[in-house]
C-alpha cells in the first residue's frame, strides 16, 4: 500500500504543477458545484484538487491507524482499491477543468466506481461496518492533530464555493 500512496502523492504533486502550468486552458467560467459556474481563479481552480489531497491524506491516517490496531494484511487490498479511486476521481476531475464534455459525463465513471467499492467493502470486508472493529482502533494526538488542521483546509478551500452558492 506503500508504493501505491507514494505513487498517489506523486499524481498529486504532478497535477498541481500542470494545475499552474496549464491554468490559461482551464474554462472559463470555472464549475465551482455541480451546476453553478464563477469566473476563473486560481483558488476556484485548484479547490477541488486540494480537497482531493486532503480526503487522500485523511484515508492515509484512517488506514495508518486501522493497521496499528489491526494486523488484517487482506485490508490492504481494500486500502489500495480506495487510494486508486482518489486517483482516478483526481484525474478525472482535472480533466474536466479543461474539457466540458468530461465535467458533464464524469459524475458517471466517479459515482459507479464507488458503488463497487462500497458493495465490495460491504460483502468482502463486513468487519468494517461491525462497531466491534472500531472500538479498538485508536488515533494518536498526533494525527487528530493533522486529522483537525486537514479538516480546517477542507473547510477553508470551500468557503469561496459556499459564498457563491449563497450568492445565487
Amino acid at each position: 500500500m506503500k508504493k501505491v500512496a507514494f505513487s498517489a502523492g506523486i499524481l498529486s504533486v504532478m497535477l498541481f504543477i500542470l494545475n499552474i502550468v496549464l491554468y490559461e486552458r482551464i474554462i472559463d467560467p470555472i464549475p465551482v458545484v455541480r451546476g453553478i459556474f464563477a469566473e476563473k481563479t486560481w483558488l476556484l481552480s485548484v479547490r477541488i484538487l486540494i480537497s482531493n489531497i486532503l480526503s487522500l491524506s485523511a484515508f492515509l491516517i484512517l488506514a495508518q491507524s486501522i493497521a496499528r490496531s489491526h494486523k488484517e494484511k487482506e485490508l490492504n487490498a481494500l486500502g489500495i482499491s480506495i487510494i486508486i479511486y482518489i486517483m482516478l476521481k483526481m484525474t478525472f476531475e482535472f480533466i474536466a477543468l479543461f474539457d466540458t464534455g468530461t465535467l458533464e459525463i464524469q459524475v458517471y465513471p466517479l459515482l459507479f466506481g464507488l458503488a463497487i467499492l462500497v458493495g465490495v467493502s460491504f460483502f468482502r470486508y463486513r468487519m468494517l461496518f461491525e462497531r466491534a472493529f472500531w472500538k479498538v482502533v485508536h488515533f494518536t494526538a498526533r494525527e487528530k492533530g493533522i486529522l483537525l488542521l486537514l479538516l480546517l483546509i477542507y473547510i477553508a478551500i470551500q468557503i469561496p464555493a459556499l459564498s457563491l452558492i449563497r450568492g445565487r
